[in-house]
């Protein structure tokens, strides 16, 4: 199994309203994408400077499963929209 977590430091713009919008569209796509075995979104609470504003937990049963969902079109569509509101990102994909 892979999972695969990303973190986002979003715009101060709509900063709250827009975790809570990424919170509920990458959540959406549990049962949308085939390969998708699970998804969590959860919103930081801001107790440390520098902290993250949002963190995407994910599970795949394999590397395919995550190449699939990166270009999977709803995908595409919420990584369009989140690159328009974040700062910064990380990533890190690992075995399971």
């Amino acid at each position: 199994m892979i999972k695969h977590i990303v973190m986002w430091k979003l715009k101060e713009e709509n900063k709250a309203e827009n975790a809570k919008k990424i919170k509920v569209l990458l959540e959406g796509l549990n049962g949308v994408v085939p390969s998708l075995r699970s998804a969590f979104v959860g919103i930081g609470m801001e107790t440390e400077v520098g902290a993250f504003d949002a963190v995407l937990i994910s599970e795949f049963d394999d590397a395919a499963g995550l190449a699939a969902y990166k270009i999977h079109p709803e995908h595409v569509k919420i990584s369009e929209f989140v690159k328009t509101v974040r700062v910064s990102r990380s990533v890190c994909d690992y075995i399971i």
